[in-house]
């Protein structure tokens, strides 16, 4: 299945996938969006990925065993981009204190070390992730300190930024992160009935076509197996997502993957944040070593 924007509303074309076809990964990041709401919002890019796609409804951020990671950005993010739980890259709530990510890098990282030719990149609106954990060879770009300026503002910035890199350099993974859905989640309610929260949720989308579009406009798309990852670092309930092991509504996160290299429909077995790093390390041919007891596993591919 080859990517292909033919309409406004992300109409997906399907292509032979060719043995040669250099893999790629684009990951992006939604901040405390619930699946509910992307369901019930307008947000047409999200619902074409999906749709075309593989999707788990019932992503776990917090894992199964205890680790004492708290459902907020640091724990959700760091998992997800690492691919092991709390209690190894210990970051357990947003002030990283002690935290542990050197020891266990992100996908990005990983796949530097293995190739050091590989360009990749990030594309982000909170600084924690510049300051604890992308590391100086995995090509964090600061657009904009959304705590500061807005995220509204910042996800555009970002939109913009990731857009003009896919199509200007020969990146072969990035992870692009938006924002807002968390910032009006706080301030509106995290429910999909939320006028303002599902709003933030479409303007996103409109941003994520724009990095779709770049990915299409690529000039040598045409020989190239980009596997797209969407997926959320917590959920939320009222405003607040914080402490929120025992509720459904903030620890069940949504994964969706797209690609040529997805088996499409529901994803049958239990996911978590951490298969994200492993799924993209697995698709990027990235071979995982024992000794970085990764906890996440790959799915959704095509064996």
């Amino acid at each position: 299945m080859r990517l292909a924007l033919v309409t406004a509303a992300c109409v997906l074309a399907t292509a032979p996938l060719q043995a040669a076809d250099k893999k790629k990964v684009l990951f992006i990041g939604i901040d405390g969006c619930r699946y509910d709401a992307i369901q019930y919002s307008q947000a047409k890019y999200l619902k074409e990925l999906a749709k075309d796609g593989a999707v788990s409804e019932r992503c776990d951020v917090l894992g199964d065993r205890k680790t004492g990671a708290d459902t907020s950005t640091g724990p959700g993010w760091s998992s997800a981009l690492t691919g092991v739980w709390a209690d190894k890259h210990r970051v357990f709530d947003n002030t990283f204190k002690n935290h542990n990510v050197r020891d266990y890098p992100t996908f990005l990282a990983r796949l530097k070390t293995a190739r050091p030719e590989a360009k990749v990149a990030a594309f982000v609106t909170w600084g924690p992730f510049r300051d604890h954990v992308f590391g100086r060879n995995e090509g964090c770009e600061y657009v904009l300190d959304g705590d500061k300026m807005g995220y509204e503002i910042g996800d555009r910035s970002v939109g913009h930024a990731a857009a003009r890199s896919l199509v200007g350099t020969d990146l072969d993974a990035a992870f692009v992160y938006f924002g807002n859905s968390d910032s009006a989640g706080h301030g509106y309610g995290f429910h999909p009935k939320s006028p303002k929260y599902t709003n933030s949720i479409e303007a996103i989308d409109e941003h994520l076509g724009q990095v779709l579009k770049a990915v299409r406009g690529r000039k040598n798309f045409a020989g190239e197996d980009w596997l797209i990852i969407v997926c959320t670092d917590h959920g939320g309930k009222g405003r607040g997502h914080s402490l929120g092991e025992k509720e459904p509504e903030i620890r069940t996160g949504f994964l969706i993957l797209h690609g040529p290299s997805v088996v499409n429909g529901a994803i049958k077995e239990r996911t978590g944040n951490v298969d994200v790093a492993a799924t993209a390390l697995a698709h990027l041919g990235v071979p995982v070593k024992k000794e970085w007891g990764l906890d996440g596993k790959p799915v959704g591919l095509r064996k």
